[in-house]
């Protein structure tokens, strides 16, 4: 019992507390893009949760093995880079045995196995000392935090789209990026941290 609820403690914090695409700028380039095509959002979503997860997984194995766990932090960034490049083609592969899909779910594939948010997960149970329950938590966390991210910044890109007292100077691109920052601020507040130190 007590490591469904860590386990569920560690998912809530990375979603709210420490959302990586809000406070860390992880994936965020990825996250304004992608809310723009609310057809490519839910595949795009379930990808990033699953190598996120899948990735914090397996290098929090790798981390229990003492030779690998005392190498330095550009040997585990190698590693890391590693396993998360072994697990995109194993899962490229899988599909195109399984479900055989267009060119377009290989584009979707791609996007969401590089992205920063997805690599930036395992640094980071490594760097906060994350046990395996931990690790996954944070790899699902991480996923859904980048899902309640596109889903703000669509309702953002929607709602900004249909605001007349927006200056012409300020539509689109200069005004979704005042919104994400206002969006960063917030969710730096729930961090707790400030924001000049």
């Amino acid at each position: 019992m007590s490591s469904l609820v860590t386990f569920l403690e560690t998912a809530l914090y990375m979603i709210f507390v420490q959302n990586l695409v809000f406070s860390g700028g992880y994936g965020s380039s990825e996250a304004i893009r992608m809310s723009a095509k609310p057809k490519r959002f839910v595949p795009f979503s379930i990808m990033i949760t699953y190598f996120s997860t899948l990735t914090a997984f397996v290098c929090r194995l790798l981390d229990n093995i003492d030779a690998v766990d005392s190498l330095g932090l550009g040997f585990h960034t190698l590693i890391f880079g590693a396993v998360l490049v072994v697990i995109f083609i194993f899962t490229v592969l899988l599909c195109k045995i399984l479900l055989s899909p267009n060119q377009k779910f290989y584009s979707t594939i791609s996007i969401a196995a590089l992205n920063t948010l997805v690599f930036a997960v395992p640094l980071i149970n490594r760097q906060a000392g994350f046990s395996l329950i931990q690790s996954v938590g944070t790899g699902i966390g991480s996923g859904l935090s980048f899902i309640i991210a596109l889903f703000l910044i669509n309702t953002g890109l929607r709602r900004l789209e249909n605001n007349t007292n927006i200056p012409p100077l300020f539509k689109g691109t200069p005004a979704v990026f005042l919104y994400v920052a206002m969006l960063s601020i917030a969710f730096a507040g729930l961090s707790g941290r400030s924001l000049f130190a």
